[in-house]
């Protein structure tokens, strides 16, 4: 499901959650992929630091998908997270502006990112993360799991 422009759906079950938005690939519209990325780790019971964590890694993830491409574009993110605490983010960039796929599970089939800043930063941010690309559409993922609290 593609969504206008700044207008995030969310679709959810009890145990799974996601939450898609597609924007132009543009670095004035990322302020909208963070936004997003930080409502979706609170709602999904994140600490503050975690949302600030993924908040940065979904503008990193954005900017490496935008690195790909010579401009114009669409980038469609999909976030989704389960009760277990893990939340998962893949971005996909289409030259052409037309988004195919589910886009929420990360891709089978990884290839090492080209810039070795972004690395080391989605390293020190998120659990995981990879990227692909298959003609002219290029996705990358990052995966975030919820740590518990000491209580």
């Amino acid at each position: 499901m593609t969504t206008p422009l700044s207008t995030p759906a969310v679709v959810g079950t009890e145990s799974a959650q996601r939450v898609e938005l597609s924007l132009a690939a543009d670095a004035q519209m990322l302020f909208l992929a963070r936004m997003t990325a930080a409502a979706v780790a609170s709602r999904a019971n994140f600490a503050y630091d975690q949302v600030e964590d993924l908040r940065l890694a979904t503008d990193e993830l954005c900017i490496r998908l935008m690195s790909e491409n010579d401009g114009g574009g669409r980038i469609a993110l999909v976030f989704g997270w389960d009760d277990e605490g893990t939340l998962d983010v893949t971005g996909t960039l289409t030259p052409d502006g037309s988004l195919s796929g589910n886009g929420h599970r990360p891709p089978a089939a990884v290839t090492e990112p080209s810039d070795e800043l972004s690395e080391r930063i989605l390293d020190a941010l998120v659990d995981d993360h990879g990227g692909e690309t298959i003609g002219d559409v290029h996705r990358a993922w990052l995966r975030i799991r919820r740590h518990e609290l000491a209580g």
